[in-house]
């Protein structure tokens, strides 16, 4: 918390540019952004959620290439902006913080590679009930109607965290109201009446 400089950011903006050169990453302290890429073809996917306490534009601050994706604010955001020198020289001083970074770099490599594995081997609406179920239980919060994401993403977005393409996503979600798992979006939210249930259909 000691390095970098404070930043805020208004909703919807674009905080990081897939293919940009430049190497600062984001320390979140407050609020939500979405991690999306842009194919040759102009079609968007989200990657990935990231929150208060998260990092991101890692992958630029240690190789120095091109950014890799999109960060995009889902509403007010404070960050902590610290640039690449100021990244590297407190990593080399701070050992058991350059372990913990790799940690979670792993655990983000484990995740795609999980999406991968369910496009192997699942229909298109139990995909999007394994990323809903981990996204809930992870963001979520409990209220008296269920579970809530609680994070402005529409129908589309959340279907192409699980590889699909956006037709199908309509479909995805229909059978998972159909199945009784999910709600149809409130506000832009998800609503999950019992997320074991939704765990279940999931084949948790």
């Amino acid at each position: 918390m000691n390095i970098g400089t404070v930043v805020r950011y208004a909703a919807d903006r674009e905080v990081i540019e897939q293919d940009a050169k430049d190497t600062h990453v984001l320390l979140l302290l407050d609020g939500v952004v979405k991690v999306q890429t842009t194919d040759e073809t102009g079609d968007t996917a989200l990657l990935a959620i990231r929150v208060a306490g998260d990092l991101v534009g890692e992958m630029a601050a240690l190789d120095q290439k091109p950014r890799s994706a999109t960060v995009v604010t889902c509403g007010d955001v404070v960050a902590k902006l610290i640039t690449s020198g100021e990244l590297m020289g407190f990593l080399h001083r701070r050992n058991d913080v350059f372990v913990e970074l790799i940690g979670m770099i792993n655990d983000r490599l484990r995740w795609a590679n999980q999406r991968r594995r369910d496009f192997l081997s699942h229909p298109a609406a139990e995909r999007v009930a394994r990323v809903l179920a981990e996204l809930v239980q992870t963001y979520g919060r409990e209220e008296a109607h269920g579970w809530t994401l609680g994070i402005p993403l529409t129908k589309v977005e959340l279907a192409s965290i699980a590889g699909m393409k956006p037709r199908t996503a309509e479909k995805a979600f229909s059978d998972l109201r159909k199945a009784g798992v999910v709600v149809s979006h409130l506000r832009r939210d998800v609503l999950v009446p019992d997320l074991a249930n939704l765990r279940k259909f999931a084949g948790f």
